[in-house]
């Protein structure tokens, strides 16, 4: 092989290799949560099936921790005690009975900043489910 062929050979290697990573580097693009209306509540958030914040008031993040249980996590430091404040949750798909946990639990590593959210299906199990809360 003549240096000129080894040398493009090199260059298409490492062309392809750049190409690849690109996507590994960037990570996926998640579009960032829309700001909820939501005026006599202190804090809200519109959660997807699959953990995804999809809308926002107050709240820094939510995640799906497993099969219909769910982490909200509340961004207002005007609210120090969760375990004191009415917390509601309404479905926004399926039927579904909710069971929710203001207060720190191990399922979201004990953070008093978060709220627990249980999904149970019409099955009586876990079940993941879209849902809205908010905090009053």
């Amino acid at each position: 092989m003549s240096h000129s062929t080894t040398g493009r050979a090199r260059a298409i290697a490492l062309t392809v290799a750049a190409l690849v990573s690109v996507p590994l580097l960037a990570g996926t693009s998640v579009a960032a949560p829309i700001d909820m209306y939501a005026p006599y509540a202190r804090a809200a958030a519109k959660v997807a099936a699959n953990g995804t914040l999809l809308a926002q008031k107050n709240v820094a993040e939510s995640r799906k921790v497993a099969t219909g249980q769910y982490c909200v996590k509340v961004s207002d430091p005007d609210i120090d005690d969760l375990k004191d404040a009415a917390v509601h949750v309404t479905s926004n798909s399926s039927w579904a009975t909710f069971i929710v946990q203001p207060q720190p639990t191990p399922t979201c590593l004990n953070d008093p900043n978060t709220i627990t959210v249980f999904s149970i299906n019409t099955s009586d199990n876990w079940g993941d489910t879209a849902f809205t809360l908010t905090v009053q």
